[in-house]
């Protein structure tokens, strides 16, 4: 529906532009019920046809199935990552700044591991490279500020899983010491 209209736009468009750039009404098979515009309030330019035309030929091929699928530029981080608070994502976002030294909006192999032994943990040529892999969403071998993001997400349910593992240890040993007390007991009595 919105391609024929399209379609019907364009077609009117092109009916009232002329050989020399002006506007001169096209002559037209049977007259229509709707008023023509007036040349002098309506200059379509070559620009707007080109757009439109574009527009167009965009939508048809969507709804044919043959379109390329455009990769969204904006980004909004507050939204896609609804578990960081508006502060950590820009104190993330001044540390990616920091430490992106080469200003192209990436961190690379060795940026990333400049930042690793600058916060103290330095890393391996081959867990960079893992560390990379496991987030690099687009396989450009470099980390985007959305890619960090997702690397902190992922280091955040690490953080959760040594969590639930230091409880399970303290678990462990609280139950070793309650065996080792009754056994304890058990000698006193049995004696």
């Amino acid at each position: 529906m919105a391609s024929e209209e399209l379609a019907s736009k364009l077609q009117r468009r092109l009916q009232w532009q002329g050989v020399d750039g002006g506007l001169q009404p096209a002559p037209r098979a049977a007259p229509g019920p709707e008023p023509q515009p007036q040349p002098s309030a309506w200059a379509p330019t070559t620009r707007a046809d080109a757009e439109l035309s574009a527009q167009l030929n965009r939508r048809l091929d969507i709804n044919e199935g043959a379109a390329r699928p455009r990769r969204c530029k904006v980004f909004h981080p507050y939204s896609e990552f609804p578990e960081f608070s508006r502060r950590l994502i820009k104190d993330l976002e001044s540390m990616f700044k920091l430490y992106d030294a080469g200003r192209d909006g990436f961190i690379d192999l060795m940026e990333l591991k400049l930042m690793m032994e600058k916060l103290g943990a330095p890393q391996t040529h081959l867990g960079l490279k893992s560390m990379i892999k496991e987030v690099d969403e687009d396989f450009d071998g470099k980390l985007s500020f959305h890619e960090v993001q997702a690397l902190n997400s992922a280091s955040k349910f690490e953080a959760e899983l040594k969590a639930e593992q230091d409880e399970r240890k303290r678990a462990e040993e609280k139950r070793r010491l309650r065996q080792a007390a009754f056994r304890e007991l058990k000698a006193a009595f049995s004696t």
